[in-house]
C-alpha cells in the first residue's frame, strides 16, 4: 500500500477499534470496590478476568493483523498497544494496588505474564505480516523460528536491560498517564539500542523484552517493599519501578518499541557482512 492516505485511514481505524476493544475488556476486570482493578490478580474474579481480558485483547490483536501485511508488523503492534493502553487507562493506579492489599507481591509475575502475551502477539504479527521492509533479511531461505533465534537477534534483547533504569528515571508520579508514558519511553530506548546492536535482524522479541525485564525487576523489588507498603507509598519511598502496573508496562512496550523502530530507521546503515 503505497498511497499515504489509505495507510493513515487504515491505521486510524485499527487504532480506534483496538482502543474500543480495550475499553470493553476493562469492564470484565472489576475489583472488589466496584472500579477496574489495577491488576488482573486484584480483580474480584481473577481467573475470569484474565481469561476474558486476554481473549478480547487477542481479538484486538487479530484485527491489528489486518494492517500487518499492507503496512508492516510494527504498525500493527502499535495499534495493538493502543488497545492495551485503553484498557490500562481505565484500570487502577499503584495507589489502588497498595491500599487494597491484594496481590501486590505478585505484581511482577503478572507483568511477566503480560510480556509472554506480547511476545505471542508479536510473533503472530511478524509471521502473518512478514519482515519489516527496512530491515534486510540475512537469509531468505531460513525458517521463521531460525530467524527468531539467530545469535545477533537474541543478543539485541539485552537492550531491554536499560528499560528498568529508564522507567525509574522518567516516572516522576504515580498517575496513569505518567506510568504509561514512562513505559513508552523505556520501549523507545530499548528499540533504538536493539537496532544499533542488530540492524539486520527482525526485532520480533524486542517488543516483549522490556515487559519481561521490568516484570523481573518488580518481582525482585516487591518482596522487599511489602514491609510498611502503605507508609512507603505515602512518603514517596516506593520505587518508581513498582508504580507501573502490568498493563501499563505492556502497553508502553508495544507502542514504544514500534515508535523507537520508526525513529531509528536512519541511525544505522546495515553493513553487507553483518551477521
Amino acid at each position: 500500500m503505497d498511497n499515504g492516505w489509505p495507510r493513515s485511514i487504515l491505521t486510524a481505524l485499527c487504532i480506534a477499534t483496538c482502543a474500543l476493544l480495550g475499553l470493553l475488556a476493562s469492564t470484565f476486570a472489576m475489583g472488589p470496590r466496584g472500579s477496574v482493578a489495577p491488576a488482573l490478580l486484584d480483580a474480584s474474579l481473577p481467573a475470569v478476568a484474565m481469561l476474558v481480558v486476554q481473549t478480547i485483547l487477542a481479538v484486538a490483536a487479530g484485527l491489528a493483523c489486518g494492517v500487518a501485511r499492507p503496512i508492516n508488523a510494527a504498525v500493527a503492534l502499535f495499534c495493538f498497544g493502543c488497545g492495551v493502553a485503553a484498557f490500562a487507562m481505565r484500570s487502577g493506579t499503584v495507589a489502588d494496588a497498595v491500599f487494597q492489599g491484594g496481590a501486590f507481591r505478585w505484581l511482577g509475575a503478572e507483568t511477566i505474564a503480560w510480556g509472554l502475551f506480547v511476545a505471542i502477539v508479536a510473533m503472530t504479527m511478524f509471521r502473518l505480516g512478514g519482515p519489516l521492509p527496512d530491515v534486510p533479511v540475512p537469509d531468505p531461505d531460513q525458517s521463521f523460528v531460525a530467524g527468531l533465534l539467530r545469535p545477533r537477534a537474541l543478543a539485541s534483547l539485552a537492550a531491554a536491560l536499560a528499560a528498568p533504569a529508564v522507567l525509574a528515571f522518567v516516572l516522576v508520579g504515580p498517575t496513569k498517564g505518567q506510568s504509561i508514558g514512562a513505559c513508552t519511553v523505556a520501549g523507545i530506548v530499548t528499540a533504538v539500542i536493539a537496532r544499533l546492536i542488530a540492524p539486520r535482524e527482525q526485532p520480533i522479541l524486542v517488543f516483549a523484552a522490556p515487559v519481561l525485564v521490568i516484570g523481573m525487576a518488580q518481582l525482585l523489588l516487591a518482596g522487599a517493599a511489602m514491609q510498611g507498603l502503605d507508609a512507603k507509598f505515602a512518603t514517596g519511598a516506593l520505587g518508581p519501578i513498582l508504580c507501573a502496573m502490568p498493563a501499563d508496562v505492556a502497553a508502553g512496550s508495544a507502542c514504544g518499541v514500534a515508535i523507537g523502530l520508526g525513529w531509528s530507521k536512519g541511525l544505522v546503515k546495515p553493513s553487507a557482512d553483518a551477521a
